[in-house]
């Protein structure tokens, strides 16, 4: 070889060369199988997470659109939905003018048994130790229990709009009796009663800014305040002296009651009277009795 070239062959240098050449390629095939596996899960993971979602999309719209679970949520006292029985309602398929049903209201009802079976005992309705509220449960399909004072700027336009939208239209029960006269009006049942629970400083303010289509609960009833307390909804200046601590709702409140179940139907009733110029010639009042017909949904059977 000319001055040592071309070198000889080294048989140890070219396998180090190959062996390193080895390695690189195992560590690129390590490689892009590490990232199969990374593609892999979480594409897994994808798909798991859109299921989940899936699901309880499913479950969600079942909650809010099957009248059963309207039911199971709005049809107690409190709108709490925490005594799950059946209550068995018998019906009367009467109607009066409007086509609503004419019902009575009992004092007790008779509910099942815990494991669904015959057999259950009578259970008293949740507004019936309110006996100021007797007449007005008695003789109208529909309740709205209006909390209120006429010292509230904020109650003065939803007392305006249910003025405007009831009033002289046949569709509120009167007072149990004329002005000046001592005879009951129980001729037929209404579409609507509504019942002022005044937060007014003074019997005179209080009568003074009730209308005369409504029913008003005593100034001096201890009721007036349990009502209040019931519903935990009352003005700010009152909560202390009515011990409401937490409050859920301020004045002015307008709760919805259905007066066969004595279920709340809506604690959005001043929201649904902003929008009275838009809501038809009854108001709001068909979207409420709407509301009604979904509670008493699946014949005869509610739960409560």
């Amino acid at each position: 070889h000319w001055r040592g070239w071309p070198p000889p062959y080294d048989g140890c240098r070219h396998n180090g060369y190959n062996n390193a050449h080895n390695k690189k390629e195992e560590k690129k095939k390590e490689d892009r199988h590490g990232r199969s596996i990374f593609l892999c899960s979480s594409t897994t993971a994808g798909v798991a997470i859109v299921m989940v979602m899936l699901v309880l999309s499913v479950f969600v719209m079942k909650k809010f659109l099957d009248p059963k679970a309207v039911i199971g949520d709005q049809n107690t006292a409190d709108g709490s939905g925490s005594m799950m029985k059946k209550l068995l309602l018998q019906q009367n398929d009467a109607t009066d003018e409007h086509g609503a049903p004419i019902l009575a209201v009992p004092a007790t009802v008779e509910v099942d048994g815990d494991n669904g079976d015959a057999g259950g005992k009578s259970m008293t309705l949740p507004l019936s130790k309110f006996s100021s509220l007797t007449y007005a449960l008695e003789n109208s399909n529909i309740v709205a229990l209006y909390f209120a004072a006429s010292w509230c700027p904020m109650s003065t336009p939803i007392t305006k709009a249910l003025d405007v939208a009831f009033s002289n239209k046949d569709v509120l029960l009167p007072p149990p009796y004329y002005p000046h006269d001592d005879t009951i009006r129980q001729d037929k049942r209404h579409r609507l009663a509504i019942v002022y629970i005044s937060s007014d400083g003074s019997e005179e303010e209080m009568m003074s800014y009730a209308k005369p289509e409504w029913n008003v609960i005593p100034y001096d009833s201890p009721e007036r305040n349990d009502l209040k307390r019931h519903f935990s909804t009352c003005a700010k200046k009152e909560m202390n002296a009515l011990e409401i601590d937490p409050r859920k709702h301020e004045i002015p409140t307008l709760i919805i009651v259905d007066s066969f179940t004595h279920g709340i139907l809506s604690t959005n009733g001043v929201q649904d009277m902003k929008k009275v110029e838009h809501s038809g010639e009854d108001g709001p009042l068909g979207p409420w009795e709407h509301m009604q017909s979904l509670a008493r949904a699946r014949e005869d059977k509610f739960m409560i």
